[in-house]
C-alpha cells in the first residue's frame, strides 16, 4: 500500500500539470500551480491527526500525552518541508516523473555534509562512499536529461529547482533531530501536525505573498481563488486531485505501520523502490496501458538513467551497510541494530522512522540494565 500509494502520490502530480482548465472568466489555462500542489499535499498530512485520535477513540485506548511546545516546535521543520516541497513541484514541471524521483535521493548528499559540519556527528567510511556513489548516480541521471529528446531545453533549470528542494529537506531532517531529540511523539502525531501547520503557512503566507507578486495569473504569479476555480472546472482534474489526496494519505499512514510492524530498515528499502516503481509504471502507461498517449517514452538517454539508478541503489545499500566493500569497517553495522537511511519523501516526515518500537512493540532492553526474573517469558516484559 505505502509503495503504490507513493508511486501514484507522483505520477497524479505530474499529471495535474497537463491539465487545462478555465479561470473565472472561462478563459483556458493550463494548471501548472505548483503551490496548490503543495497546498493539498500539507492538507493530506493533516488528515493523520483525525485518523490517528479517531481510531484511539473508537478503541478506547488513551490519547498520549504531547507537551505543549512540541505542537509549536513542528511549525519550523513544517516550514522546510513546505519550501522543500515547493521547490520540487517546480522542477517537476520541467523533467519526467522518473528523473525527478531520482533526482531527489541526492537529498543523502546534503544530509551527509549537515550532519557532519552542522550537527558534529561523524560518518563511518563506507557512509562516505555511499554518499559518493548516490551523488554520481544523480549526476548520470541529470546527464540523461539532457540528451533525452521529450524533455524541453528547461531541463536544467528543473535540477536546479529540485536539488534546491534537497537542499532544504535536509535542513528539515536537522532541524527535526535538533529540537525533537529523545521527545517519544506518535507518528501521525509528528506528521499530522507539520500538515496543519504547512497548511496554515500557506494559507496566511506563502499565497498571500504570491497574491502580490506580479505574474501571469491575474496580475498574480498564483491565485489561490483561481486556482481552486480551476480544479472545479475540470471535473477529471479534480478527481486527479481527490487521488493524490489520498494517495498522499495512503502513504502516509502505510509507511508509519512499515516501520511499526517491522523494522526502519524496511521503511528504507521501501523509499529505495519508489523510482523504481515510478519508472516502471511511467513506462507501462505510455506502451500498455494509453498507446503513447501518457507516459514517459524509451530513449537512448534512458540507458544512462537506468546506469544512474542502479548506482543509486548500490550507494544507498552501501550507506546503510547491508551491501559490504572489502576495506572498510564495518563493526557498528554488525553489533547494532538496522538505521534507516536518509532517503527522501515529499509526503512523510523522517521522524517516523525513530521512536516507533520495532519487531511489533518490544524494546531491546541491554541485559546488564535488567535482572530478568526466572522462569518468565518475553510476555512478562513491559511494553
Amino acid at each position: 500500500m505505502a509503495l503504490g500509494g507513493g508511486t501514484v502520490a507522483t505520477l497524479s502530480s505530474k499529471v495535474m500539470f497537463g491539465f487545462t482548465t478555465t479561470d473565472s472568466d472561462g478563459v483556458e489555462m493550463k494548471f501548472q500551480r505548483p503551490l496548490m500542489q503543495t497546498f493539498i499535499m500539507f492538507v493530506a498530512m493533516s488528515l493523520a491527526l483525525p485518523l490517528y485520535y479517531g481510531y484511539l477513540a473508537f478503541n478506547g485506548i488513551k490519547f498520549p500525552d504531547v507537551k505543549r511546545k512540541m505542537w509549536f516546535t513542528l511549525g519550523a521543520p513544517a516550514l522546510t518541508d513546505m519550501l522543500g516541497t515547493m521547490f520540487a513541484m517546480i522542477g517537476l514541471l520541467y523533467v519526467t516523473v522518473s528523473i525527478y524521483q531520482l533526482v531527489r535521493c541526492f537529498v543523502i548528499v546534503f544530509v551527509a555534509l549537515l550532519k557532519t559540519f552542522v550537527l558534529k556527528s561523524k560518518l563511518k567510511a563506507y557512509n562516505w562512499l555511499g554518499v559518493i556513489m548516490n551523488a554520481a548516480a544523480v549526476v548520470c541521471v541529470s546527464a540523461s536529461a539532457f540528451f533525452d529528446p521529450n524533455i524541453g531545453s528547461e531541463a536544467g533549470l528543473g535540477i536546479m529547482f529540485i536539488l534546491a528542494g534537497c537542499a532544504v529537506m535536509a535542513c528539515q531532517l536537522v532541524l527535526e533531530e535538533t529540537f525533537m531529540q529523545g521527545e517519544e511523539l506518535p507518528p501521525l502525531v509528528v506528521v499530522g501536525m507539520e500538515g496543519f501547520w504547512g497548511t496554515l503557512i500557506m494559507l496566511v503566507v506563502i499565497y498571500p505573498i504570491a497574491y502580490m507578486i506580479p505574474g501571469n495569473d491575474h496580475g498574480s504569479y498564483e491565485n489561490f481563488f483561481e486556482s481552486c476555480i480551476g480544479l472545479w472546472n475540470n471535473p477529471d482534474l479534480f478527481r486527479v486531485s481527490m487521488g493524490y489526496l489520498c494517495a498522499i494519505t495512503t502513504y502516509n499512514v502505510a509507511a508509519i505501520f512499515v516501520t511499526a510492524l517491522l523494522e526502519s530498515v524496511w521503511r528504507s528499502i521501501l523509499e529505495n523502490f519508489r523510482p523504481i516503481a515510478v519508472w516502471g509504471t511511467d513506462l507501462a502507461l505510455f506502451y500498455i496501458v494509453t498507446a503513447g498517449a501518457f507516459g514517459e517514452e524509451w530513449t537512448s538517454s534512458s540507458w544512462l538513467e537506468l546506469g544512474g539508478l542502479c548506482v543509486l541503489l548500490a550507494g544507498t545499500a552501501t550507506y546503510n551497510g547491508s551491501l559490504k566493500w572489502p576495506g572498510f569497517d564495518y563493526t557498528d553495522v554488525d553489533t547494532n541494530a538496522y538505521q534507516a537511511s536518509m532517503t527522501p519523501d515529499i509526503t512523510k516526515s523522517p521522524l517516523v522512522a525513530r521512536g516507533t518500537p520495532s519487531r511489533g512493540g518490544y524494546n531491546k532492553i541491554p541485559e546488564n540494565m535488567v535482572e530478568l526474573p526466572k522462569m518468565r517469558t518475553t510476555d512478562d516484559l513491559p511494553y
